[in-house]
């Protein structure tokens, strides 16, 4: 959801009700029938030990021996095709097929990143009816994008762990009108009193808020991705986006001042104290324990992927160009765009390394550091997160992952 990006609920509880399916189930009910699919998955592996194969409830092909993958991986992402998923589109190539009813983008793995028995990958763009979490819940996908901060934010009521990153640092920002508003400091976007556009549940405009960089006022969750409310107000109110997307288009395509585009000013999340990393490859937890001989293999590989990618991403975010026409919806790419995003994400450092070395890992001081940031404020709403942060992520599938 580009800062929740399609996790357009308002709280974990609403998740639930979504994942569930019902008006009348609670969180606790949500966590019995969680750690019940947790015990049923066990059962399961224990009855067909020994066997070569088994099938999940969508009647694919699921791990049972050593590296087994499903034969088809479904990734639901958290927009529309972008090069903050650039990663994931280069497991399969240029040359997938774009499906406008669906939404999607599929095809066969290339050769370089078939393992396991994985044949197929098919890449759901974002669903404003269906979050991601949501959509993991129902067994719509094996995996999608959620940033660490909404895995933190639904922790108390649906079992998600995150198990390897896309980018390093997080392009989501807030920007504004340089010469509407006169910024040098975070704080000062409280004094200017204007509306702060945004989608609903983001987490980092609790942050701002909690850090009294904007007021409970100010904050306005009727964000749609359009450009719609800024242009007509002629910019006049501040407004959610990614730097390596909005800023390029405010600045050379969109006509919003004075019958032109103009230049914005922003902060990104980091700059502003939240270290957060964006659209973390997640999971179900009694998923990935389910996959787990598979994601041993896979997920070295999705992350060779990314590098490779981000040395050569010209073929990828030319294809997303023609994904985006043929899914008709309102977003779209440039080659000028991209090429500006791609420069951006390399001068700011949003696609380095991690600490120890590879690109896939997620550096445990920053997530308990984003956890002591956030638990405070949730415990202050009222949404119950999970006693500790060491249980929402897991680097073990990161081992022997390559680096830059």
């Amino acid at each position: 959801m580009r800062a929740t990006r399609a996790i357009a609920v308002a709280s974990a509880a609403a998740i639930v009700l979504a994942a569930c399916g019902s008006d009348s189930d609670s969180a606790d009910e949500t966590e019995d029938s969680a750690a019940g699919d947790e015990a049923e998955a066990t059962e399961d592996t224990a009855a067909t030990e020994g066997t070569e194969a088994s099938t999940d409830d969508s009647g694919d092909e699921a791990a049972a021996g050593e590296g087994d993958c499903p034969s088809e991986l479904v990734i639901q992402t958290d927009w529309f095709p972008e090069l903050e998923h650039g990663g994931t589109y280069q497991l399969i190539g240029p040359d997938g097929t774009a499906d406008v009813d669906t939404v999607s983008y599929s095809g066969p793995v290339q050769e370089q990143y078939a393992v396991g028995g994985l044949e197929t990958v098919t890449i759901r763009t974002v669903n404003f009816d269906k979050s991601q979490t949501s959509a993991l819940a129902d067994g719509d996908a094996d995996m999608a994008y959620v940033t660490t901060s909404d895995i933190i934010k639904d922790s108390g009521a649906i079992p998600l762990v995150a198990i390897a990153k896309t980018l390093d640092q997080d392009p989501q920002m807030v920007m504004w009108d340089p010469e509407q508003y006169d910024i040098s400091e975070p704080a000062d976007i409280a004094g200017t009193g204007a509306q702060v556009l945004h989608f609903p549940g983001t987490s980092y405009i609790d942050f701002m808020i909690s850090e009294g960089f904007i007021t409970e006022d100010q904050s306005n969750p009727s964000y749609d991705g359009s450009d719609a409310a800024w242009v007509a107000g002629g910019g006049d109110v501040f407004q959610q986006g990614f730097a390596t997307n909005e800023v390029y288009k405010y600045e050379n395509d969109i006509a919003w001042k004075d019958g032109g585009p103009a230049d914005v000013d922003f902060y990104t999340v980091a700059d502003l104290g939240f270290e957060n990393y964006p659209g973390v490859i997640t999971m179900l937890q009694p998923r990935a324990d389910e996959l787990d001989s598979c994601l041993t293999e896979l997920v070295p590989v999705m992350q060779q992927a990314w590098i490779d990618f981000l040395d050569d991403p010209k073929p990828i975010t030319d294809a997303m160009i023609g994904i985006n026409e043929t899914h008709a919806g309102f977003w779209g790419l440039s080659e000028g765009l991209n090429e500006a995003g791609l420069e951006l994400v390399e001068s700011e450092g949003f696609a380095v390394n991690s600490p120890d070395g590879t690109y896939c890992s997620l550096d445990p001081e920053r997530m308990e550091t984003l956890y002591g940031i956030l638990q405070p404020i949730y415990e202050e709403q009222g949404t119950e997160v999970a006693d500790s942060v060491d249980g929402l992520y897991t680097n073990k599938y990161c081992e022997g992952a390559p680096g830059r």
